[in-house]
């Protein structure tokens, strides 16, 4: 039990024995026998011809491996304006390592919000390897220097040295240091990732991500089958405290306003033409034809708003959420989704009603679909310049 527990705790860069001794110890007491069990001796374990015994089948099962790297940089929005914004990059699009020294500026550039999904497969060994690459945007002097970050895989249940809350047992992880996570999903479905340090104000910076775990069947969920899928997380900021964190690296949350509410990190403009709208987007422009099924993973990252997902066109059949199957799917036309949440939706794209409806918008053509909760149709107090996207039905 001790060498499967330590196979499977973080690795922190730079920290050494004195973290890892903590990981182990806590393991083996989430782990270990309770005071006066009866105690037997090990069952024999064949060797190899030196005297070897064989490594665990999880230690020496393929390991899928994403290398991500905390970073800041700036956001810019479909209305002209831009944000400070801290993050996670990959250095290229197999989540490789980046060479040494590393190029910041390149991070920078790369950062996404959310950040680049992470998609695995049910049952299949994941390590993910966060590096603290530091701010570029940050001036001297700001209290933000130096912030350590961590990953917390949210909805997967893991164990506390691989849950990314700071100091239990293991700290944040500086900059210039990497911390690695490895575990085991046991559940398909959709779930987030987001630092764990200071977590109101580091979540709300852009520091949060999806993660997919796929079944074992393609193009099925919780053995549903779906013709194609998108990935819609719902978020809000409020530009005035990045602005804040990035000078002075503390804020009053309670002073917090939002003004700009986001999917995908985008917002809609009234522009159909400008490349960063909503729903210009190939991400979050939804693209299907009659007759197919569409997969929807739904997720919201807010400090007090809930968003209120409405197609126009459809009803979504609720399908799972925060990464179970349901055990009776409900359908939905006006969905809530509070922070953290996560939800499966299938949608069918029919054929035009044959009746007299004249309004229904379904078969070919082009519905919205929007928050109905209608602060979140507006950024910089404008409207309509909120989460919104379109079904493009060709």
């Amino acid at each position: 039990m001790q060498a499967r527990a330590l196979a499977r705790i973080g690795r922190f860069g730079g920290i050494g024995a004195a973290a890892a001794v903590g990981m182990a110890l806590l393991l083996l007491l989430q782990g270990g026998r309770a005071p006066g069990d009866d105690v037997k001796g090990p069952p024999a374990v064949e060797r190899d011809s030196r005297g070897a015994a064989p490594a665990p089948a999880e230690a020496t099962a393929p390991v899928h491996e994403f290398h991500v790297y905390s970073v800041d940089g700036e956001l810019e929005f479909a209305d002209g304006n831009a944000t400070y914004v801290v993050g996670f990059a990959n250095y290229d699009d197999a989540f490789g390592k980046a060479p040494e020294p590393i190029d910041k500026a390149r991070l920078s550039k790369r950062l996404t919000v959310p950040g680049p999904e992470l998609r695995v497969k049910k049952g299949e060994r994941v390590r993910v390897v966060l590096h603290n690459a530091g701010l570029c945007h940050a001036p001297d002097g700001s209290g933000f220097l130096g912030t350590p970050h961590t990953i917390h895989f949210h909805g997967l249940d893991l164990l506390a040295p691989i849950d990314g809350v700071p100091d239990l047992p293991a700290p944040g992880v500086p900059e210039g240091q990497e911390y690695t996570y490895e575990f085991v999903p046991d559940f398909e479905g959709t779930y987030l990732y987001h630092c764990h340090v200071d977590s109101a104000s580091h979540i709300l910076l852009g520091m949060y991500g999806v993660v997919v775990v796929e079944g074992d069947e393609p193009k099925t969920i919780y053995g549903r089958h779906y013709d194609r899928e998108y990935t819609l997380v719902l978020s809000e900021m409020d530009t005035h405290h990045n602005e804040v964190l990035r000078t002075k690296g503390r804020m009053d949350m309670l002073t917090w306003k939002s003004d700009y509410f986001l999917i995908n990190g985008r917002i809609f403009s009234a522009n159909l033409k400008n490349p960063l709208s909503s729903i210009n987007d190939p991400k979050t422009r939804i693209v299907c034809k009659v007759g197919e099924t569409v997969l929807l993973r739904v997720s919201a990252i807010a400090n007090n708003h809930t968003f209120v997902l409405h197609p126009h066109a459809y009803h979504f059949e609720v399908i799972g959420t925060d990464g179970r199957a349901l055990p009776a799917p409900y359908f939905k036309d006006t969905l809530p989704v509070t922070s953290g949440e996560r939800y499966d939706l299938l949608v069918k794209i029919g054929e035009k009603h044959k009746g007299a409806c004249q309004s229904c918008n379904i078969g070919k053509g082009v519905s919205i679909m929007h928050d109905h909760n209608m602060g979140g149709m507006t950024s910089a107090g404008k409207y309509p310049q909120g989460a919104l996207t379109i079904f493009e039905v060709q």
